[in-house]
């Protein structure tokens, strides 16, 4: 045998030869390595409490995850909403046409498009467009959020999204409509 196992097996964890605590030729056993048993009730608390604060940790951090990588595939969405927005206050309401779905262009033509603005004053007069909710899902998108006019008034809106050829086209575009608050159902939303 070679020396190296030889040595292994004459040392002991006492030092001595045949000492206790081991057998010749085993090491002894890692002082970690040992089961804690009989733990007591507040141990099996801090040990539950601990997977607890563990688990959440792994879940805001998914969720985290989650919401950044949406944020980051909404982007395209949220250009294609913010270049229509500008189109309008521009007056460029061919532009802002053409920034819609076919299926949307087929069912909507440009003159009945620009009706449809006439009738919606605060829309002809978007000055800055909020986004705060945004869903991205299998080449859809839904966004979120509001307008103000040159006034200053804030109008809720809710666009959907498609992408058409590798592009964003908006499908639907909803502004609430104007209803006196003193009405029980303020929820009310046009729909183009």
């Amino acid at each position: 045998m070679s020396s190296w196992h030889g040595s292994l097996r004459d040392q002991t964890p006492s030092g001595g030869a045949g000492g206790s605590g081991g057998t010749a030729g085993q090491l002894p056993a890692y002082p970690g390595s040992r089961r804690r048993r009989g733990r007591g009730a507040a141990g099996r608390f801090q040990h539950a409490a601990e997977i607890l604060w563990g688990g959440t940790i792994v879940a805001l951090v998914c969720v985290a995850a989650i919401m950044a990588f949406s944020w980051i595939q909404s982007q395209g969405a949220v250009a294609i909403v913010r270049a229509q927005a500008t189109a309008i206050r521009e007056g460029n309401l061919e532009s802002a046409y053409d920034l819609f779905s076919d299926e949307y262009r087929a069912s909507m033509s440009l003159p009945m498009f620009r009706r449809w603005l006439r009738r919606q004053p605060p829309l002809a007069a978007i000055q800055n467009v909020r986004l705060w909710g945004r869903m991205v899902r299998n080449g859809t998108a839904v966004l979120w959020g509001s307008f103000q006019d040159d006034l200053g008034h804030s109008y809720p809106v809710r666009y959907a999204l498609i992408r058409e050829n590798g592009d964003w086209r908006i499908d639907s575009l909803q502004v609430r409509a104007d209803v006196p608050e003193t009405l029980p159902n303020t929820e009310h939303f046009h729909y183009i």
